[in-house]
């Protein structure tokens, strides 16, 4: 034990003996509730969805310039996959495990330049297994985003209401597993409950969706959908 203390006090483990320790107590205030868990980490904005439902949202800007080499680089290992702070930590524990092995191993205590040698050795081989160690853990932090509202232009939906115009009018689309109701408006008269109708646009000044009905943009479908009723 006493031989342990020593070499990780030693250059270059105790750098990431100190690492080490910020990361052990940023880790206990998690545990406790005081920090978030991608405290280093982008934050994932709210969907903002319309049309009677959160169906869909605005949209995310997204910055050209955002995957510069450095992201890339850290994506390409495997380390974007959770969440910032997890892969620091990973990292950190790899890279001080990997330091403690080689000062006592392959360094000799007289070979000082060595020492100074292995700093970056040690980070370098220090990435990619963490990257390996974090893969497993991809699931357990993958988001599943929200639709946009234009994702459902082109989509099919089933009337709800006794009747649509260009002034009333909801309808059921179906989201994965489940049926998500949305506000829809036609110009046409016709639409009743139960019609199948298509949705072409989405207008983001009065947050519904307009719609045709599906005979009459797609005449054969629209038959086989009666024939079937």
């Amino acid at each position: 034990m006493t031989e342990l203390v020593q070499a990780s006090l030693r250059f270059p483990s105790v750098v990431f003996t100190i690492a080490l320790g910020i990361a052990l107590v940023y880790w206990l205030f998690v545990l406790i509730g005081a920090l978030d868990l991608d405290l280093l980490g982008g934050g994932h904005g709210d969907i903002d969805v319309g049309g009677g439902h959160d169906v869909g949202g605005g949209g995310h800007d997204v910055d050209g310039d955002a995957d510069v080499d450095g992201a890339g680089v850290w994506a390409s290992l495997g380390l974007g996959v959770v969440p910032l702070t997890i892969s620091l930590s990973v990292i950190i524990i790899v890279a001080w495990c990997a330091s403690l092995l080689s000062t006592a191993y392959l360094v000799p205590d007289s070979a000082t330049w060595l020492r100074y040698l292995l700093f970056p050795v040690v980070l370098l081989v220090a990435f990619p297994i963490a990257g390996l160690l974090v893969r497993p853990l991809a699931p357990v932090f993958k988001i599943k985003e929200g639709k946009f509202n234009a994702d459902y232009v082109g989509s099919q939906c089933t009337v709800t209401t006794t009747t649509v115009d260009n002034v009333f009018g909801f309808a059921n689309i179906e989201d994965g597993h489940s049926l998500v109701q949305i506000s829809v408006r036609c110009d046409k008269a016709g639409l009743r409950t139960g019609d199948k109708a298509l949705i072409i646009e989405f207008d983001p000044a009065k947050r519904t969706f307009i719609v045709e009905p599906l005979a009459d943009v797609l005449p054969a479908q629209g038959e086989e959908e009666k024939s079937n009723g």
